[in-house]
């Protein structure tokens, strides 16, 4: 099983790159998914979701001017974000900004009275709002890391997400190869894993879910994260998660439970001869994810 994710620029240069899906059962239904997603509707709804490509043109300047574009969209009607966003944001600003999408978002089955009385306009500037803070997370990381996690993220109009079965949480990870395709995160709110790393003691205690749905979304990350990477990390977890362990409890988790969707479920590979450094110099002169295709 293959499906292609096509490119474009802005000179109309086009790219195509070849994917194998997994053989096991949570990749086949992901893959089930996809299909009939694309029968169904293939637009695909932020098709500009390039993160950490080596000549970006999301500059910091960029990032903070378009979340306040965004900020101003939403308060049009009346004022629902008092903070703004400014150049050198810590996590903190970054988690209060991001707390403000979850309680006007609400979930995607109980969306909140203002999603709800929200004109297209502003939720429109609203979801986009949660798509730059998040570009704006990763850049930060990145400074701090020194270093680059070039990824892209897909997803799709009008998706319908089905539930993980018991099985399929033994699939989460914290590894990752280079090229590997692994499902979205399709709630509103923050994994276990996001609060941990963002140190997030902002985020609502109904806003922290672990991921119990699939769709078609996907994200291709081009960087690898090894075993030492893994293992340096459930460390620094469990000393977090022990530091809260009676919060935790009274949120009803417990350490090492699967279904607290630590990391992300792969689902398939990049199927390509160049080499990795090859890919990324490609992919960086692209800026739009044009279609996906079987």
């Amino acid at each position: 099983m293959f499906f292609y994710v096509n490119f474009k620029n802005k000179e109309n240069d086009r790219l195509s790159l070849k994917f194998q899906v997994y053989n096991n059962k949570i990749s086949r239904k992901w893959y089930s998914a996809l299909c009939e997603q694309i029968k169904k509707d293939k637009s695909v709804a932020e098709p500009d979701r390039f993160y950490n490509f080596p000549n970006n043109e999301w500059s910091e300047t960029r990032i903070v001017n378009e979340l306040n574009s965004c900020i101003t969209a939403i308060n049009s009607k009346k004022t629902a974000i008092e903070h703004r966003a400014y150049e050198g944001m810590d996590q903190e600003q970054l988690n209060i900004l991001h707390h403000y999408f979850e309680e006007l978002r609400g979930g995607i089955d109980n969306p909140t009275e203002f999603w709800k009385h929200a004109d297209e306009q502003v939720q429109s500037a609203l979801e986009r709002y949660n798509i730059i803070i998040h570009r704006a997370e990763d850049f930060y990381n990145n400074q701090q890391n020194s270093g680059l996690s070039p990824r892209i993220v897909c997803t799709f109009d009008r998706e319908t997400r089905y539930k993980l079965a018991e099985k399929d949480f033994c699939k989460f990870t914290l590894q990752t190869k280079f090229g590997e395709v692994a499902i979205n995160y399709c709630e509103v709110g923050k994994p276990l894993f996001d609060v941990f790393r963002d140190d997030d003691d902002i985020v609502g205690e109904d806003n922290i879910k672990p991921l119990l749905y699939y769709s078609a979304d996907f994200r291709v990350s081009f960087y690898k994260k090894d075993k030492s990477y893994v293992k340096k990390t459930q460390q620094q977890m469990n000393s977090w998660w022990r530091a809260n362990s009676d919060y935790l409890k009274q949120l009803g988790f417990q350490n090492n439970n699967k279904k607290n969707s630590i990391g992300h479920i792969p689902v398939a590979i990049i199927k390509d001869k160049r080499s990795e450094n090859e890919i990324i110099q490609l992919l960086s002169k692209y800026d739009t994810i044009e279609s996906v295709e079987i």
